[in-house]
């Protein structure tokens, strides 16, 4: 049961076209389809049918109204449509939990049901949920690619892009190869992206599964015995549109004749690759090597460095370049100009027979901030090479995109703060004992996966050969001491360290790989004895070496900033503590974490506050920030000596 809403979301309508599926061969048994769809031998896209969906935000009622007409000339239609339809083929449940409709935010699970159930030949392939969507943002390579963007309404998590069935190009009216809006279609709202996100629909796959993880083996299929499955949808809405709800919804399916052989049940293998979709399946940005940085407006630069996977239905054993004749990568935030990287591209692995992953390098990136940073991805197919549909005979009446058949994807690229002058070691400041290095606080499971990060780094330096991980506690009082470190141990031992809590008064390195100094917790007094410039030396000397050093911050109320004011300096840190934590001597969680491969897999971190750290230097990264936008996890750079 849905919430009732106030008058800032008053009309909650989602404008569902669903297009769909016809098929050729004409079976006693099975739905016919006239002259019209010229669908004899078909391969290859596919529509299934329109709706328009309405949400009540009164009631939370939704409401399915069909949007063909009688010149849609496929007895599909009476299927499609209720009383006739003999189950809902489309069904869209909102998680009143996961939504937040005052700030636009909608978490949707959608369901499709085979629109044949039983018809085994109507086996569908590469079923799509697209989401049709504003434009705002226009390609370089190709001028008539639109997409959304962060200022209108996105789908934040899609399984890729596509450029089928849009409104503004699919306009052969009245046909199974065109939009039709539909008498019955809610006015107000008009789709104007040309390449839209959506999310694969495959019995393989949970509603919250990565689209990667499906079943390859079955080839993306979606049977008509038990064929219905569910996606999870997230989408940020423009709450400036009108209506704020609004969208077009379409349902995309690949299709070819089955092999009679295999009558009656047509298995998956009785289809060959033609029942695929042509374009590429998949586009995944797998991982960043090495990412830009921003500083300011007037400091911005390096290279980006990434790996793609790349999926062909059509492809054999990872030959997937022999399906694809063009890699356009594009960013007017980032880039000058497209560029074409087909020839660059190096093989990494092959994990599938129609998979491959390749690493991709990019010079010269110029990123204009630290955020909303996106690469336009345009993969072209080979054959086919364009999107005309695959009917026999003349294909001049129909309206299709006057360009190359292709995926697209929409990859968000991070981008670090941290610029690249000069060869650094780093030190790192961190939060409390307590959050960080006892179970008995809370979960911390993410807070121990960023240490075993910052532990695992391979460095230059005879420290890095030994296994050894030092808690020093010497700056600090009896106050700490008695705390455990169970957390911590675990971590280090799982990592194939050994560990050992010390308390020498001054600052001594040893036979350790990674020294933690637990310091500042002195109730508002001075360290006794403070720290010297002999140890800020010995300190740098055991970074330069390959040592990981990190200090471990007390809580705000155990922090004497004349403690820190001759150690920032020996150190050449360009750094104070600003002062209090808001709320003051409280622990909490944050999910304000910066992309770096240290924070890779960290999620939400556990902290207690600590007070801001003030920093003049553009090169100091900050992993994790309160979400009171305080600096809690900081990695600063020490020039190599």
């Amino acid at each position: 049961m849905l919430y009732r809403f106030s008058a800032l979301s008053l009309v909650a309508i989602l404008m569902v076209s669903v297009l769909a599926a016809c098929s050729s061969t004409i079976d006693p048994a099975s739905p016919q389809v006239t002259d019209n769809s010229r669908a004899a031998n078909l391969t290859s896209h596919i529509n299934w049918g329109t709706w328009d969906v309405t949400i009540d935000p009164e009631t939370g009622q939704v409401e399915t109204v069909p949007l063909r007409t009688a010149e849609f000339n496929a007895n599909v239609v009476r299927f499609l449509q209720p009383p006739i339809a003999p189950i809902q083929l489309l069904a869209m449940q909102i998680d009143p939990l996961e939504t937040d409709l005052m700030n636009g935010v909608v978490s949707m699970d959608v369901t499709v049901r085979h629109p044949f159930p039983g018809a085994t030949k109507f086996r569908g392939f590469d079923v799509r949920g697209i989401i049709h969507l504003s434009g705002a943002a226009t390609g370089e390579y190709d001028p008539g690619v639109s997409i959304p963007s962060f200022e209108t309404t996105r789908v934040v998590n899609p399984d890729g892009y596509t450029r089928w069935w849009n409104q503004v190009e699919f306009t052969s009216y009245g046909f199974i190869f065109g939009y039709t809006e539909g008498n019955y279609a809610h006015p107000g709202f008009t789709s104007t992206a040309t390449v839209n996100p959506y999310k694969i629909f495959t019995p393989s796959l949970e509603p919250t599964q990565p689209f990667y993880q499906m079943d390859l083996s079955q080839r993306a299929t979606f049977p008509a015995i038990d064929g219905y499955a569910t996606r999870r949808y997230v989408i940020e809405f423009d709450m400036t549109q009108t209506p704020p709800f609004g969208f077009k919804y379409s349902i995309d399916a690949s299709w070819s004749l089955p092999d009679d052989a295999y009558k009656p049940d047509f298995p998956v293998e009785a289809f060959d690759e033609r029942a695929n979709c042509q374009e590429p399946y998949m586009i995944k940005v797998e991982e960043y090597e090495e990412i830009p940085y921003y500083v300011d407006e007037y400091v911005s630069g390096g290279d980006l460095q990434f790996l793609i996977t790349i999926g062909d239905w059509q492809a054999t054993g990872g030959n997937v370049l022999d399906e694809i004749s063009h890699v356009w990568i594009e960013s007017p935030t980032m880039m000058e100009a497209p560029v074409d990287v087909i020839g660059q591209l190096e093989f990494v692995e092959s994990t599938h027979d129609t998979q491959a992953t390749y690493r991709i390098y990019l010079e010269d990136m110029a990123p204009s901030g630290l955020d909303n940073q996106q690469l336009l991805i345009t993969v072209e197919s080979a054959d086919p090479d364009s999107f005309a549909p695959q009917i026999p005979g003349d294909v001049s009446g129909w309206d299709f995109p006057d360009a190359p058949l292709a995926a697209y994807y929409v990859a968000d690229v991070p981008i670090t703060n941290l610029a690249p002058q000069g060869d650094y070691a780093y030190c790192y400041f961190l939060p409390d004992w307590c959050a960080t290095m006892r179970y008995q606080c809370a979960n911390d499971a993410d807070n121990q996966t960023l240490l075993a990060n910052i532990m695992s780094q391979n460095m230059d330096g005879y420290y890095n050969d030994y296994t050894n991980v030092q808690s020093w506690e010497g700056k600090t009082t009896s106050y700490v001491w008695g705390q455990n470190s169970d957390a911590l141990h675990d971590t280090c031992t799982n990592l194939g360290y050994t560990f050992e809590r010390t308390h020498n008064p001054y600052f001594d390195a040893g036979e350790s790989r990674v020294v933690i100094a637990v310091v500042w917790s002195n109730i508002n007094t001075p360290l006794n004895p403070p720290f010297t410039e002999e140890e800020a030396g010995d300190m740098q000397e055991f970074i330069d070496n390959g040592g990981i050093l990190m200090f471990m911050c007390e809580a705000t109320h155990n922090m004497h900033i004349q403690s820190l004011e001759n150690i920032f300096g020996w150190l050449g840190m360009l750094m104070e503590y600003g002062g209090g934590a808001t709320p003051e001597l409280s622990d909490g969680y944050t999910s304000n974490i910066t992309w770096h491969w240290l924070t890779e897999d960290v999620e939400t971190y556990h902290y207690f506050t600590c007070g801001e750290w003030i920093t003049q230097d553009p090169y100091v990264l900050t992993l994790v920030a309160t979400e009171y936008d305080e600096k809690a996890v900081l990695m600063y750079p020490l020039p190599l000596e």
